[in-house]
């Protein structure tokens, strides 16, 4: 964190148009990141920075089902491909202070984030698409689900140039490959 003093004003109004059926979805949204400083007798930074970015972000799916059998039991198995588009564009941030903005760990839920930093503090810049798939089993009489495995990857269109303090510009192609995988063992 950066040794300052003050308060800050984050916003993120938005708004979207989800389109959804049984069998896909389809939600555009536009948000629009706002956050407002007021610091106390900081030499590193003005009295009153701000931010103000667009965010875009497509979010996209199918759902897929069949019948089948397991262990003379009836089960649904599901597919579900989803796409994912993000676009906030790149603005410098060193002007605004770090209170407490950090990197997230990275796992199947950050293919979805639209903000890879944690905190008000940064937002990244991004111009990527998420791919992934999921299945679920589902027991056909009772309707409790068996488990799921989810795999997907980001796959970047641009480097990645707002960093935290210290940090450098991410240029890689894509993300790692990520994988989770939920099971019910046990009855109860």
């Amino acid at each position: 964190t950066d040794n300052v003093n003050g308060l800050r004003v984050s916003m993120m109004p938005y708004i979207s148009f989800p389109m959804r059926n049984l069998a896909s979805y389809f939600e555009p949204k536009l948000q629009l990141d706002y956050t407002q400083y007021s610091l106390n007798g900081s030499s590193n930074f003005s009295n009153s920075p701000s931010r103000v970015l667009p965010i875009l972000s497509i979010d996209s799916g199918l759902f897929f089902e069949r019948e089948t059998k397991l262990f003379n039991t009836s089960y649904l198995q599901t597919l579900e491909p989803r796409l994912y588009y993000l676009y906030v564009p790149e603005e410098d941030q060193s002007d605004l202070p770090r209170f407490d903005s950090g990197l997230y760990t990275f796992s199947f839920n950050s293919l979805f984030r639209d903000n890879r930093f944690s905190g008000n503090d940064r937002r990244g810049d991004a111009n990527q698409v998420t791919m992934a798939v999921t299945s679920h089993l589902i027991n056909a009489e009772t309707g409790q689900s068996l488990g799921d495995i989810s795999v997907g990857q980001i796959f970047y269109l641009r480097d990645r140039e707002v960093t935290l303090p210290g940090g450098q510009i991410r240029d890689e192609d894509g993300s790692a490959l990520v994988a989770e995988v939920n099971a019910r063992l046990i009855k109860n």
